[in-house]
C-alpha cells in the first residue's frame, strides 16, 4: 500500500480531511493492457508523480499483509488447483475468459464490476467441482485456503485502517488481487455500516 505523505507546509490544513484510499485491482504478471505503463497512468491520477517515488515525492510504503505461508501451503494450493484443472472444462473456461478480459481490457476490466462477477463463479466452480469429486483432502485444502484468504483480507483492511487512525493523510492507494477486489469491497461496505467513523474507500479506480 501506499500513501502521499502531506508536507510540513499544508499537513496542518489536511487534519480534518477524510482519509481516502483507492482500491486498485492488479495481477502479479503483465498481460496485454494491464501492464507496468497502464498502472502508472492510474497512480498518477491518484496522486501524480508517485511512480517516482521517494526521488521526487514523499511516498510512504506501509506494509499491510500477513506473514507469507509456508512452502506447504502453496504445495498444497497448487494441488488443487491442478485437480480442479483436470475435472472442470468450466473452471478453465472462466480462467480463459478472464485471461482474455484482461489482455483486451486491461485495468479497466480488473477493476470492474464483471471482474468480481466472474471471480464469484470462479470460487462457486471450484467448490462445486470439489464436492463432485469427493475427496477429502481438497476439501480440507480448499477450506484452508480459503480461510488463509480471509484472514488476509481481514489483516489488511484493519491494518489499513489502524494507519490511517494514527496518521494524516490525504489519498493511499492499495493495490490488491483482483479476484481479492470484490471479496474487500464487500467487507468495507458491511464495516461502514456498522461504523461510521470507518474510512473513505475509492472503488471507482479504472
Amino acid at each position: 500500500m501506499t500513501f502521499d505523505a502531506p508536507s510540513p507546509s499544508n499537513a496542518g490544513s489536511r487534519k480534518h480531511r477524510m482519509n481516502c484510499v483507492s482500491l486498485v485491482g492488479t495481477v502479479h504478471d503483465e498481460l496485454g493492457r494491464a501492464n507496468a505503463s497502464e498502472l502508472c497512468a492510474i497512480l498518477e491520477r491518484i496522486r501524480p508523480e508517485v511512480r517516482r517515488y521517494r526521488e521526487s515525492h514523499h511516498v510512504k510504503l506501509v506494509p499491510v499483509d500477513r506473514p507469507t505461508p509456508g512452502s506447504e501451503f502453496f504445495e498444497n494450493a497448487e494441488y488443487l488447483r491442478k485437480r480442479i484443472w483436470e475435472d472442470s472444462p468450466g473452471y478453465r473456461q472462466l480462467i480463459a475468459l478472464d485471461s482474455a478480459c484482461i489482455s483486451a481490457r486491461g485495468f479497466a476490466y480488473l477493476n470492474s464490476e464483471s471482474c468480481g462477477n466472474l471471480w464469484s463463479d470462479v470460487y462457486k466452480e471450484m467448490l462445486s467441482t470439489i464436492r463432485r469429486i469427493g475427496d477429502s483432502r481438497l476439501v480440507e485444502i480448499f477450506d484452508s485456503w480459503k480461510e488463509t484468504i480471509d484472514l488476509r483480507e481481514e489483516e489488511m483492511t484493519k491494518k489499513i485502517q489502524e494507519y490511517l487512525g494514527a496518521n494524516t493523510v490525504d489519498r493511499g492507494a492499495f493495490l490488491v488481487g483482483a479476484a481479492h477486489r470484490q471479496l474487500i469491497i464487500d467487507k468495507s461496505r458491511e464495516k461502514s455500516r456498522v461504523d461510521s467513523n470507518s474510512m473513505q474507500w475509492d472503488f471507482s479506480v479504472r
